[in-house]
């Protein structure tokens, strides 16, 4: 039994202070993937919080936990997102079947999952082309293609994603798929420069059978449309995460070097102040994340671009702050600006997003 948010709050809390921070470096400069600790922050309830006690969606407090764990480290953090948007997506699928079978093990993160979207939604927003295909047999479909960028991946892992029919590509179906099933094999990205430790993987499909019983919605835009509100905002826990370690950096270096950082043109408190400002926006928004408004979709996609331009501001900030040692290999400062460059580049980018954004008014940015 999960205990109330404030009991999960402070089991989250006692394990990024005791295994996250601790695992950091070696997450992030070695590669390696942090499953344990995820397992265990996992059955704290850190990934469960927004559906626990029919309480949905309760995004705020997966949002805050989002963030608690990225102050430490942004690569668990992110991982924590993947658990999140795989669950988010499974609570709002149709399929109550699937749901009830794939959520609890995903929620109690002892089965790990993530969702395989950046190219589906670059595809369906008209700037890629759909990387996976599939052909309509008796009791579901086969898939053929090769997915790339999905996190959180290992054999066994499960992620959703979105495959366009072969003969019809207007027919977008979306499914869970688990990693080593018939026809499906996974493969390491290339050598990143951040992240390392997040097992991006690319999954390839040779004519891979996907049941209607993985399906989580055929067709996919009117689940995309009402669930991708929600993973977008779940983002925003790693930047408010990524931002507070910005902050706490800034003021140690300014313990020590006060007299050349004061002529600075902003301080620690403005970027607290932002951050404080950043959140309060996004507990707004966490209240409502059903809607299927033009105009919440918009505040939504600014809400986001902001936290990417708040958090680009607050590691740059730092690296000033601390001046040359920021450039040392190893140093927290030259991970924290990694960090807030994937906080920016993660699909929806800034780019992306500068582009949804300028042309709302004349098309309608998602689905398309």
């Amino acid at each position: 039994m999960i205990g109330s948010p404030a009991v999960v709050a402070a089991a989250v809390r006692d394990l990024v202070d005791t295994e996250v921070a601790k695992a950091a470096k070696r997450v992030d400069e070695d590669g390696v993937h942090p499953v344990e600790v995820l397992g265990r922050l996992g059955l704290a309830g850190a990934f469960r919080s927004h559906i626990e006690g029919g309480k949905r969606p309760g995004l705020d407090i997966a949002i805050a936990t989002t963030a608690a764990i990225s102050e430490a480290c942004l690569t668990t953090g992110f991982c924590t997102w993947c658990q999140h948007s795989a669950a988010w997506l499974l609570v709002n699928s149709d399929n109550v079947e699937l749901c009830s079978r794939l959520l609890p093990d995903v929620a109690n993160g002892t089965v790990m999952a993530g969702v395989g979207l950046a190219n589906p939604v670059k595809a369906m927003s008209g700037t890629e082309q759909f990387k996976l295909r599939a052909e309509p047999v008796s009791g579901g479909y086969l898939v053929s293609g090769a997915q790339p960028w999905i996190s959180n991946m290992d054999e066994g892992h499960w992620f959703a994603t979105v495959f366009a029919h072969v003969a019809d590509p207007s027919h977008r179906i979306m499914a869970m798929v688990r990693c080593g099933q018939p026809g499906v094999t996974i493969r390491p990205n290339v050598h990143m420069t951040s992240m390392r430790g997040s097992a991006t993987v690319t999954a390839l499909f040779k004519e891979a059978f996907i049941p209607t019983g993985q399906v989580l919605a055929d067709p996919a835009e009117d689940l995309l449309a009402r669930a991708y509100p929600g993973i977008v905002l779940l983002q925003t826990g790693m930047a408010l995460g990524v931002i507070g370690a910005s902050v706490a950096m800034m003021r140690e270096f300014d313990a020590g070097q006060s007299e050349s950082n004061r002529y600075l043109p902003r301080h620690p408190d403005d970027f607290a102040a932002d951050r404080d400002q950043l959140r309060d926006r996004i507990t707004r928004l966490t209240e409502t994340p059903l809607d299927d408004s033009p105009g919440y979709l918009r505040s939504v996609f600014e809400t986001r671009f902001k936290a990417s331009e708040l958090t680009l501001a607050a590691t740059r900030m730092a690296m000033l702050r601390a001046g040359l040692p920021a450039f040392m290999q190893g140093s927290p400062v030259d991970r924290r600006m990694r960090e807030g460059n994937f906080v920016a580049t993660i699909t929806p980018s800034m780019r992306f997003l500068a582009r949804a954004l300028a042309t709302m008014g004349r098309r309608t940015p998602w689905p398309t």
